[in-house]
């Protein structure tokens, strides 16, 4: 495979020398300064011919995921063969699936958890941008829209030994400001051991530096005049962790659900105290990070399905999962996720699937809105 290794790094999953976005979205910056192939414009290049950049590792306390970026040039075939340039460029992401990761491998272990993929493709969105479109360093990506879709559970069962999971990401620019996108595109191809196991979409914006403070400083201050009382305060009893796939109760988020409707779930979702909020600078800090709030996400659409079709969690997970992040959460302020649940359906295997539309708040605000299916497995 020929290209330019941009980055290859070790980081705990959901970890990285990054910037927070809305609810913990992230884009990684290259870790102890390594770059790669800073160029706008592509340039033909050498077939089966790999040029390795000065690398960069980071070694973190707990479960380490060592990350491999691989920029894939388009070939020189095909310039100048198309009236419209396509400027999009082609990427090519691997690692080892986490096996000790204290959320993601926490639970009956029946399946990995596809919020790998999506925590490995938000770490490496604004290393893209700035390093090979030309987006400024001071600029910070945030993703608003994420989705990822697996046809077929069997590829994400779990088997003895480690598993290797490579995403192609193909980012296009779009919003330009001269040369410069305000904005990418992602469309992505999952594999694990190079089985073919699902496809992925994101959106990414750039911000300047004011702006980004003053959305931030704005969106906190008009949640806390929102509320007269802390997250605490509105804590009802949590839900047993084996009714959300998890067999740790600190990991459980949700509690005090109730059923307005048959169909219709209602529940409060809370932060675990011994998980740390995004990290940023300055009022960067305190705001829920992604990897929370899709949990809470699985959680509850996991928990929705049994008590609407009755399916067991222990052999379900999330086949399909698609979010419009509308912005912050904030650790301290008290959450709520309603959950609608569909007709039970089939898929293409006889599994099965209830698909389940989300919408998650905060002090009277539309933190996420997502659509989701769980699938039951045989």
């Amino acid at each position: 495979m020929g290209g330019t290794v941009l980055s290859d790094w070790e980081t705990p999953l959901g970890e990285g020398s990054s910037r927070n976005g809305p609810n913990g979205t992230t884009g990684t910056t290259s870790p102890n300064g390594t770059t790669g192939t800073a160029t706008g414009t592509p340039r033909p290049a050498e077939p089966q011919r790999e040029h390795r950049s000065a690398t960069g590792a980071r070694t973190a306390a707990g479960s380490g995921t060592r990350r491999h970026l691989v920029h894939r040039p388009r070939s020189w075939e095909y310039y100048g063969l198309s009236a419209v340039e396509d400027a999009s460029e082609e990427f090519a992401l691997a690692a080892e699936l986490p096996a000790e990761h204290p959320l993601l491998n926490d639970g009956p272990g029946r399946f990995h958890d596809i919020q790998a993929a999506s925590e490995m493709v938000r770490e490496v969105g604004e290393f893209i941008g700035q390093n090979h479109f030309g987006v400024p360093a001071n600029r910070t990506g945030i993703f608003y829209r994420f989705g990822i879709d697996v046809p077929d559970l069997t590829a994400w069962r779990t088997r003895p030994g480690p598993a290797r999971l490579t995403a192609t990401l193909v980012v296009s620019p779009d919003k330009m400001i001269g040369a410069v996108p305000r904005a990418l595109d992602f469309r992505t191809s999952l594999e694990i051991d190079e089985v073919r196991c699902g496809t992925g979409s994101a959106n990414l914006v750039f911000l300047p530096p004011v702006l980004r403070r003053n959305h931030r400083e704005q969106s906190r201050a008009a949640a806390l005049a929102a509320v007269a009382e802390p997250a605490a305060a509105r804590r009802g009893t949590p839900v047993d962790p084996a009714e959300v796939g998890r067999s740790n109760p600190a990991n459980v988020l949700l509690h005090g659900p109730t059923w307005p409707s048959h169909g219709r779930l209602a529940v409060g979702v809370s932060v675990p105290a011994q998980w740390p909020p995004a990290r940023g600078a300055g009022t960067d800090e305190g705001h829920v990070p992604a990897l929370v709030l899709l949990e809470s996400l699985r959680q509850a659409s996991l928990f929705a399905a049994l008590g609407t079709h009755q399916l067991t969690p222990a052999r379900s997970a999330l086949a399909s999962l698609q979010v419009h992040f509308r912005g912050y959460a904030e650790t301290d302020l008290a959450m709520r996720c309603a959950a609608v649940s569909g007709l039970l359906e089939r898929d293409a295997q006889g599994r099965r699937a209830v698909p389940v539309t989300l919408t998650l708040t905060q002090a009277g605000r539309t933190v996420l809105e997502a659509v989701t299916k769980v699938v039951e497995d045989h």
